[in-house]
């Protein structure tokens, strides 16, 4: 009985490892899909996050910070010779050229030269010769004329813009 139990006991193990077997045979094997389409999303994701950051850090950044503009070329305006009596017993002979913003300021000007020469006639013969001689009383004159000309020469009319007053002949007699 003893041989028989062990029989038993043995083909009951063979039919269980046979049953198992056949089991897995017939299980389904695995998809290969899943890892390819979880590959490919991982990929997508990492060339998304490469573009995104070329755009962002890449040679785009370089175009996007534009060379200052060139400086705008300066506006000349020469008046005529000044001959001016000062205070006093001394001419003044100038030769007075204006740096103005824009060409309408320079227009401006023009336009309205009886005013210009007007309000600088009255302004230089207020002076003397003793303070004009001066590069401070020159400074200081080249800073009133151009006070006088930053005022409007018709009401509700902008006033030029100047940048600059030159005098490129100055003689006290």
């Amino acid at each position: 009985m003893a041989t028989s139990t062990k029989q038993a006991v043995a083909d009951n193990v063979t039919n269980n490892v046979t049953n198992n077997v056949t089991d897995i045979s017939s299980a389904k094997p695995r998809s290969k899909k899943k890892p390819i389409l979880i590959a490919t999303a991982l990929l997508a994701v990492l060339a998304g996050g490469g573009v995104w950051g070329w755009m962002t850090y890449g040679p785009n950044q370089h175009v996007a910070v534009a060379k200052p503009a060139p400086p705008a070329l300066p506006v000349f305006v020469e008046l005529e010779n000044f001959t001016v009596n000062l205070a006093g017993e001394h001419i003044l002979q100038v030769s007075i050229t204006l740096q103005v913003k824009r060409a309408e300021d320079a227009d401006q000007i023009k336009l309205y030269m009886p005013q210009v020469k007007s309000r600088l006639l009255m302004l230089m013969s207020t002076k003397n010769a003793e303070e004009l001689n001066t590069a401070d009383g020159k400074k200081t004159l080249s800073a009133e004329i151009a006070a006088q000309l930053r005022m409007p020469f018709v009401k509700g009319l902008a006033a030029p813009e100047m940048a600059g007053v030159f005098f490129t002949a100055f003689v006290i007699q």
